[in-house]
């Protein structure tokens, strides 16, 4: 899972409760998304070293929607977990006491009875604080969650076919232009660095600020998926610091900022999204024209989360690595579809 330096910590243990919803069969999204289901969850995890790790508690929104039924009862899906988690204690692997959790997992669920599943969900849960504050190599944990449902509605032991017009149908005969979403995104955020002088490090103890917009028009490919370019442009100003001035203790004090447009990221990257109801689950891997000075990288990656207040307005979440691995910040942010 993580090492500190004084050992590593390999097993822990959670407790979960949480409440997920459906869309009514008779309503459009439940007509599109017969099976999805999304909702809120709290957990509390122990890693059996409290003095080390403390004893964290996490609140997050959930995502998920079967994927295929293996038997009559038995049923694989796909589920993804969202959130922040608090009550850590500040260790060598995340000096934060505030993190992000990211959750993926394919839930085997079992119908035992009308209103009851059994659930077996392998997982994999990445904590991480997105370079806010140093240090972050994050936890890591892959585990099996077990857990049953309760069915407040027993209505989707079979769902009938509902006559309706998808999105997807009503672009059939239309122009090219008709398949296309567009979305403009404005976020910022922070994070901490490290000033380089003769191959040495030092920490700035501040945060300091990121901005950015993104403008992604995509091809919306059916109901569910949807391909696209994303224009990225990013302004941080962590990057590419010099002429430092240190204490004794090795924290930076004063330092030199270079011209804008080494602090500046332009690049173009080529993007998926899954689509739900009131969330899209998106991906990116770009280029970055824009890479001058030591600090820059020439590829990145992005994943976002859309959460959609109305229509055409939604809340923007994302993580944004340089070189395709390293954490380099978090987005937070809110964008407008046309």
């Amino acid at each position: 899972m993580f090492r500190s330096s004084t050992h590593p910590v390999n097993s822990s243990i959670a407790l979960h409760a949480r409440y997920a919803f459906t869309f009514s069969e008779d309503s459009r999204l439940g007509q599109l998304y017969p099976t999805a289901y999304q909702g809120i969850g709290v957990a509390v995890y122990t890693f059996w070293d409290h003095e080390l790790t403390g004893t964290p508690m996490a609140i997050y929104l959930l995502q998920g929607a079967k994927i295929a039924n293996l038997t009559p009862r038995l049923a694989i899906g796909y589920e993804w977990n969202f959130g922040l988690s608090w009550g850590w204690h500040p260790n060598d692997a995340m000096n934060s006491r505030c993190n992000v959790m990211i959750n993926v997992a394919l839930p085997l669920t079992w119908r035992i009875a009308p209103r009851w599943e059994l659930a077996f969900t392998p997982d994999y849960t990445h904590f991480s604080n997105g370079d806010t504050s140093f240090s972050n190599s994050g936890a890591n944990m892959f585990g099996l969650r077990v857990g049953a449902t309760y069915l407040f509605d027993d209505t989707h032991e079979e769902i009938e076919a509902v006559e309706y017009i998808s999105p997807a149908e009503e672009l059939q005969g239309t122009s090219f232009r008709d398949h296309m979403a567009y979305d403009l995104v404005f976020y910022g955020g922070w994070r901490a660095d490290r000033f380089v002088e003769d191959g040495n490090f030092y920490l700035i103890n501040k945060p300091l600020p990121i901005v950015g917009l993104a403008f992604q028009p995509s091809y919306l490919l059916n109901d569910h998926f949807a391909v696209g370019l994303s224009l990225d442009i990013q302004a941080d100003s962590s990057l590419n610091l010099y002429d430092g001035v240190m204490d004794d203790d090795g924290n930076t004090i004063s330092y030199s900022r270079p011209p804008l447009w080494k602090q500046t990221e332009v690049g173009i990257s080529l993007r998926g999204e899954i689509r739900a109801p009131i969330f899209t689950i998106g991906a990116g891997f770009g280029f970055n024209f824009n890479h001058a000075g030591y600090d820059m990288s020439p590829f990145y990656t992005s994943f976002s989360l859309k959460a959609f207040l109305h229509k055409n307005l939604f809340l923007h979440i994302g993580y944004r690595f340089n070189s395709t691995q390293y954490t380099h910040n978090l987005m937070y942010g809110l964008g407008v579809r046309f």
